[in-house]
C-alpha cells in the first residue's frame, strides 16, 4: 500500500527542506495554476509518479451545501423513528410517506448532479489533466452517489436497487472509456472511479468495470470517512447481519465496499491491477482497506487531512500509536507531566536539531508558573515553557512557520510509513488483519467498535 501527497504549496514547502519525497504526488484539476504544473513538471523530472485528479470535488461540496437543509429535516425523522424502534429503521419499518420523501430527494440530488456534471468540458478537463504529465490519470466520474452519502440518502431509507447504481456506474464507465480510448493516454494508466454505498451495490460495480476491461480503479473515500452516523447492521448479497451494537457506519461501509468491489471484479475473472482510494487518510482504515481489497491489486490512497491537521487543527499524528492524533497541547501536556514526544520522521528529528527540544527545562518553566493548565493561548506567549520546547509553540512567528512545515512533513512521513507497513504482496491480507486484531486489544473505544464490525465484514462469508 501506498500513500500519496497531494501537490500543493504546504506540501512544496514542507518536503523542500529534505531531501526526502513523498512515494507519489496527487494534482486535481481544479488547482491545476502555472505554478502548480510547474511544480509537477519538477515532480516528473525525479521520476516521482503523479496523479492527475478530476476535480470533481468542489462540485459535490456544492451540491452537498445545496441540499443540507431538506436532508437535514429528512434526518431528523428517520432519527426520531430510530429512537422510536431502537434500531436503524429499514423495510418495511420506514413509512411509505417517509421513504417516498427520501426516494424523492434522492432523485432531485442526481438530477442536480447530471446537471451539474454536464456543464463539464471534457476535452478541456483532459488537456489540463494531460499538462501535468501524469503517470495516473483519474477519469471523469459520475459523482451522485458520494453526494447520496454525505447527505445520508441511505438505501434503506430510500428503498432504492442495486440498479439504481448499476445506471451511475455505467455511466462513469462511458466516460472512462472516452478518455481510456484517446491515444494522447497511452501509457498512463488511467483510473476509473467507481461508487457504491454498501457491499451490494460495490460488487456489481465491479463485476461492470470488470467486463468493461477497467484495470485501474477508484473510490471516492472522503465522503464515507466523514460520515458520523452510526448503523447496526449490514448486508451482503441476500444476508443480513446485524451488529451487536451500534458502531460508526464509515468502518463498516468501507469495509462492504472494498470488499464488494475486489468480489465483483473477481466473479467477473478480472482483478484490477490497481485500487486508489481518494480522500483516505485516516490511518485506522488503512488495514481495513488492505485487508479488503486483493491481494494481487496494488493500492494507492490519498488524503489532504495530513495537510488540515497540521495548519488548521495543529495536530501531530504519533508515529508510535498507529498515527493517533495528538494537538500540540496535548503533547506539551505530556511532556511537563513526565512524557515526551517520538522525534522519529526525518522532518521532527531536523527541526530539533536546528531550534533544541529540553523537556526537563520545560517541566521546572511549567512549574515556576504554578503548573497551569496547557492551553492553545499560553503556548502563544513567549516564555521559558515555550522557548524549550519550540516545535509546539506559538510564541516565536517565523519559528512557528518553519515548525509548521515539520508538523506537515512528519504527517505525510507517519501516514507513509503506516501505508508501507501493508506492502502489496502476497500476505497483505493476513498481516492487516494482524494489525486490526493489535488495534481491537486496546481499551474499548468508538473507533475499536468499528473496527471490530469492519473485521466482521471482511471475514463474512
Amino acid at each position: 500500500m501506498r500513500f500519496v501527497a497531494n501537490l500543493r504549496n504546504e506540501t512544496i514547502d514542507a518536503f523542500a527542506k529534505e531531501s526526502i519525497q513523498p512515494h507519489a504526488y496527487l494534482l486535481s484539476s481544479h488547482r491545476a495554476t502555472p505554478a502548480a504544473l510547474k511544480a509537477a513538471e519538477r515532480i516528473r523530472t525525479l521520476g516521482l509518479p503523479l496523479f492527475a485528479d478530476n476535480g470533481t470535488k468542489p462540485m459535490i461540496e456544492a451540491t452537498i451545501d445545496h441540499f443540507t437543509e431538506p436532508a437535514k429535516q429528512l434526518r431528523t425523522q428517520v432519527k426520531q423513528l430510530r429512537k422510536a424502534l431502537g434500531h436503524v429503521p429499514r423495510g418495511t419499518d420506514v413509512p411509505s410517506a417517509l421513504r417516498d420523501r427520501a426516494s424523492r430527494l434522492a432523485q432531485a440530488v442526481l438530477d442536480h448532479t447530471l446537471e451539474t456534471s454536464e456543464t463539464i468540458d471534457a476535452e478541456a478537463l483532459l488537456t489540463t489533466q494531460l499538462s501535468m504529465m501524469p503517470t495516473d490519470l483519474i477519469a471523469q466520474e459520475d459523482f451522485a452517489t458520494a453526494c447520496l452519502i454525505a447527505l445520508d440518502l441511505e438505501r434503506e431509507t430510500t428503498g432504492w436497487r442495486v440498479s439504481r447504481f448499476d445506471t451511475r456506474n455505467r455511466r462513469t464507465l462511458r466516460l472512462w472509456k472516452r478518455v481510456a480510448n484517446d491515444t494522447r493516454c497511452k501509457g498512463i494508466r488511467v483510473h476509473a472511479v467507481l461508487s457504491a454505498m454498501d457491499y451490494n451495490t460495490a460488487r456489481s460495480a465491479g463485476r461492470l468495470a470488470a467486463r468493461a476491461g477497467v484495470r485501474h480503479a477508484a473510490v471516492g473515500i472522503a465522503g464515507i470517512t466523514r460520515d458520523p452516523s452510526a448503523t447496526d447492521f449490514f448486508v451482503m448479497e441476500t444476508k443480513s447481519i446485524r451488529l451487536a451494537q451500534p458502531v460508526p457506519r464509515r468502518y463498516v461501509r468501507l469495509a462492504q465496499i472494498i470488499r464488494g468491489f475486489a468480489a465483483g471484479f473477481a466473479k467477473a475473472g478480472r482483478l484490477p491491477e490497481s485500487f486508489h482510494c481518494l480522500g483516505l487518510g485516516a490511518p485506522y482504515l488503512f488495514p481495513v482497506t488492505a485487508a479488503a481489497l486483493a491481494e494481487a491489486t496494488r493500492a494507492t490512497t490519498d488524503a489532504t487531512s495530513p495537510i488540515h491537521a497540521a495548519v488548521r487543527d495543529h495536530v501531530l499524528y504519533d508515529p508510535v500509536k498507529d498515527g493517533d492524533r495528538a494537538s500540540t497541547k496535548e503533547i506539551v501536556d505530556r511532556i511537563v507531566k513526565g512524557g515526551d514526544w517520538p522525534f522519529l520522521s526525518p522532518f521532527t528529528r531536523a527541526f530539533r536539531k536546528k531550534f533544541g527540544h529540553d523537556p526537563r527545562a520545560a517541566r521546572n518553566a511549567w512549574a515556576a508558573l504554578g503548573k497551569p493548565a496547557i492551553t492553545r493561548q499560553l503556548l502563544k506567549v513567549a516564555s521559558p515553557l515555550t522557548t524549550s520546547l519550540p516545535l509546539f509553540a506559538d510564541a516565536d512567528e517565523e519559528v512557528r512557520k518553519i515548525a509548521a512545515r515539520a508538523w506537515i512533513a512528519h504527517n505525510h512521513w507517519v501516514l507513509g510509513e503506516i501505508a508501507d507497513s501493508l506492502p502489496d504482496e502476497q500476505g497483505r491480507r493476513d498481516l492487516a488483519l494482524s494489525v486490526i486484531d493489535r488495534l481491537l486489544s486496546n481499551p474499548p473505544t468508538m473507533t475499536t467498535r468499528g473496527l471490530a464490525a469492519a473485521r466482521e465484514v471482511i471475514l463474512s462469508d
